[in-house]
């Protein structure tokens, strides 16, 4: 047991050790600790021994300020809407092919009170499936550079293309595609995710490979792209 309580000792202090930085204040002193929070206007600071420091914020360096402001990334509120409308082909057969037509649009509103002046990244993915098959596809992908402001109301909307979805059957087989869930993902100027809204946390999970996945192509469940299943024979 001992080594294994040693290797779990080194991790955590690792993990403190990571979050220490050397804070620079006007007077030209500087001061190792780790951020706690901001209120008030005074920056509470813990040093590596564990004492604790309260600085007024008009003492600290532009680029200290900087990293307390992403430190505290706004509250966001993330909402889906969806709006479709159907096409039916005039056919002889009982069957008629059908076509679905989709407008997706994702939405993020800031619901904390202190203004947010940095950047923001909003990452939208449409994700549809197979009818006849156990693999997903990705139907659109949009992703834009925004900022939160009054003047907008602290709303920042994005549309995705119109999405055609094909119905259909085939040989007693009904093939095509329909709408299952989106991802909406929004990552500052760090890159560090504050926010995501998915029906689907294995889509989350593995995002950096379904960024790689070109729209109109399937997935599998590691959002690793895979070609369609096959129509099933039929003997």
């Amino acid at each position: 047991m001992k080594p294994i309580i040693f290797l779990l000792t080194i991790m955590v202090c690792g993990s403190v050790l990571a979050e220490m930085r050397v804070w620079t204040l006007n007077n030209g002193k500087s001061l190792e600790a780790e951020f706690i929070s901001l209120i008030g206007g005074q920056v509470s600071l813990k040093t590596l021994k564990g004492k604790q420091h309260k600085v007024p914020e008009s003492s600290f360096s532009e680029n200290d300020l900087t990293y307390i402001e992403l430190q505290m990334p706004p509250k966001l509120n993330l909402s889906f809407s969806k709006t479709s409308t159907i096409r039916i082909f005039p056919d002889s057969h009982s069957d008629l092919p059908r076509s679905q037509y989709y407008d997706f649009k994702a939405k993020i509103k800031q619901t904390s009170t202190k203004p947010y002046k940095h950047e923001l990244v909003v990452e939208f993915f449409v994700i549809g499936e197979e009818k006849a098959g156990d693999h997903k596809l990705l139907l659109d992908y949009q992703k834009e550079n925004f900022h939160l402001s009054k003047d907008s109301g602290n709303i920042f909307e994005l549309s995705s293309n119109t999405i055609e979805l094909l119905e259909f059957n085939q040989n007693g087989q009904l093939r095509g595609d329909s709408y299952r869930g989106s991802l909406i993902m929004v990552t500052d100027v760090r890159g560090e995710v504050i926010a995501h809204k998915t029906q689907n946390e294995d889509w989350f999970q593995n995002v950096e490979n379904l960024r790689k996945v070109p729209r109109g192509k399937t997935f599998d469940k590691n959002c690793n792209r895979c070609f369609p299943t096959r129509p099933r024979r039929f003997y």
